[in-house]
């Protein structure tokens, strides 16, 4: 597994790489879906961060080895302008972990709408009843551990409170937000994929 991260706080920037992504889907006629992950992390739990409106330290996307990782600094850089058509495209679907909160960060912050999107962990227990039917708000961290047998550590350990608007994100930050996107894809990828095979069989 690899992946290339790229870390920028300008957001004419961040608008050309959502760009990219929406003209791969430009045409509706062709049925074409794109699947990207979208994360967002604090430094702190995400339920309070939404519920005080904390802007988050990044926001992050990532689609097949390319992930791209917006720094929200200072704290009211946050680039809603640029997102507005992305987050609301007709055919792009949006996979992440604890996305209820995530999106009604971004309809209550920012009066954004996330069109299309889906619970990484509600769309597993669904996909495969067997091995996740019993488990209940599944963490990254535990996917992860179940899935690719290493061991993860949560945002607020290596996003501190004391560093979070600092000019430029540490090393161990960047890793950390690409990997956790990264590794959101990935099961993206296979929730997805199950899915549409079930519903095959249904059918």
């Amino acid at each position: 597994m690899h992946c290339i991260a790229t870390v920028t706080s300008n957001a004419a920037r961040l608008m050309d790489s959502v760009g990219y992504l929406c003209q791969l889907v430009s045409n509706p006629n062709t049925g074409a879906r794109l699947r990207v992950s979208m994360d967002m992390i604090w430094d702190k739990p995400v339920d309070d961060a939404v519920a005080e409106l904390d802007p988050p330290v990044t926001l992050q996307f990532c689609y097949e080895h390319f992930c791209g990782i917006y720094h929200v600094n200072p704290a009211d850089n946050f680039p809603a302008s640029s997102l507005k058509n992305f987050l609301n495209h007709d055919n792009i679907d949006f996979f992440g972990f604890e996305m209820n909160y995530k999106v009604e960060y971004l309809r209550r912050a920012h009066d954004l709408v996330v069109k299309n999107w889906f619970d990484i962990p509600s769309e597993a227990r669904l996909s495969n009843p067997e091995r996740f039917g019993d488990k209940v708000d599944l963490s990254l961290q535990e996917m992860v551990s179940m899935d690719f047998s290493r061991e993860y550590s949560k945002a607020t350990d290596v996003f501190q409170s004391s560093c979070r608007r600092s000019s430029e994100l540490s090393t161990d930050q960047v890793i950390y937000a690409a990997l956790d996107c990264y590794f959101a894809y990935k099961f993206a990828v296979r929730v997805s994929i199950s899915s549409s095979f079930r519903l095959e069989l249904v059918l």
